[in-house]
């Protein structure tokens, strides 16, 4: 399916719509039954891109539902259902260089321990648009925010997570940057105790 009618932009809605519209005036004013179907026609259309985009998933849904899944396993604490999005090796990069991790050594991280041991709390927003890359047809680059917050601190941070469709046909985290939350990609930051 292509994306453009899975995952449409919000202006081809507008267009639909306002084509809906300037259709219904036209036949309101003449009742023609050429103007019924240039109506009809438009209508149908609108309705098949809706279903479309509600029935079939785009890469770019895909990687943003995993995304917050991944964030509320985080939050509950439950690192079987964070491993569940995650390819069998994810190759992350902070402040330092990029290292690879297996999904064991994730598993295993201390960071589930911080996490348990001050209650925090995982919270992620702003999945836009304009923050997707597709490098290829096989995967998806994704740009949100995140926070995590315990004792009234926050430690805030923009995360460029990069999902692969994997053998099993699924969309899986394989890659994770993390930078500071106001200057981006500009300034790299690290999430602490990760992995």
């Amino acid at each position: 399916m292509p994306t453009f009618l899975s995952d449409p932009p919000p202006a081809l809605y507008l267009v639909l719509a306002a084509a809906v519209f300037i259709t219904g005036g036209v036949w309101f004013n003449s009742r023609t039954r050429r103007a019924a179907a240039a109506l009809g026609t438009v209508a149908l259309s609108l309705a098949l891109l809706f279903l479309i985009d509600r029935l079939v998933e785009s890469p770019r849904e895909e990687a943003v539902r995993r995304a917050q899944a991944m964030v509320q396993a985080a939050d509950a604490r439950d690192p079987e259902a964070f491993l569940s999005h995650v390819a069998d090796q994810v190759e992350y990069r902070g402040e330092t260089a990029a290292v690879t991790v297996t999904r064991e050594q994730l598993r295993n991280s201390q960071i589930w321990g911080l996490l348990k041991q001050y209650n925090a709390h995982v919270a992620a927003w702003d999945f836009s648009r304009s923050d997707v890359a597709q490098p290829d047809d096989k995967s998806i680059e994704i740009g949100f925010l995140a926070k995590g917050e315990a004792g009234g601190k926050q430690v805030p941070m923009y995360f460029r997570a990069r999902f692969a469709r994997q053998p099993d046909g699924q969309m899986k985290l394989v890659g994770l940057e993390s930078f500071d939350p106001l200057k981006r990609v500009n300034e790299r930051k690290s999430i602490p105790f990760f992995p």
